[in-house]
């Protein structure tokens, strides 16, 4: 563990997306009542790292986990970073572009996470609807 300014840093804590780009358009998936942050509002794969595990070993398993699409992680496309203050961490995410290699006709959603997915072209499709943050600056980049 670290510090800084005389707090103990619990350290780094590294977040992975996936963004998933069909003919049909890009994957999104409206997250579930349960969920701890952002609940009902429309995200794309991934979550957090275990310990250990590289970053895109952790984009394939939460791809897999959380939509059923085996993929393969190309290149990051978006990267952002936050401290936050509650947990002393600094939150690092990467959004990986990727190559599915399942049928894409055959997304498994887990229920506990996500209630529901779409296929859009661009936010206007999710109009009136609540976003992630980053997925909103992540469309307004691609």
């Amino acid at each position: 563990m670290k510090k800084k300014d005389g707090v103990i840093m619990i350290g780094n804590k590294v977040i992975v997306h996936v963004l998933v780009k069909t003919d049909s358009g890009y994957l999104v998936m409206k997250r579930s009542k349960e969920e701890s942050a952002y609940q009902e509002y429309w995200d794309i794969p991934g979550g957090s790292a275990e310990e250990g595990e590289l970053p895109r070993e952790a984009a394939i398993r939460e791809t897999k986990e959380e939509a059923g699409l085996d993929i393969i992680p190309l290149k990051v496309i978006h990267e952002d970073s936050r401290f936050d203050d509650i947990k002393n961490a600094v939150y690092i995410r990467l959004v990986y572009s990727c190559e599915v290699k399942s049928d894409i006709n055959n997304i498994v959603l887990q229920q506990e996470e996500h209630t529901e997915y779409r296929f859009i072209k661009s936010l206007k499709d999710l109009e009136g609807e609540k976003i992630t943050p980053f997925v909103m600056d992540l469309f307004n980049n691609i």
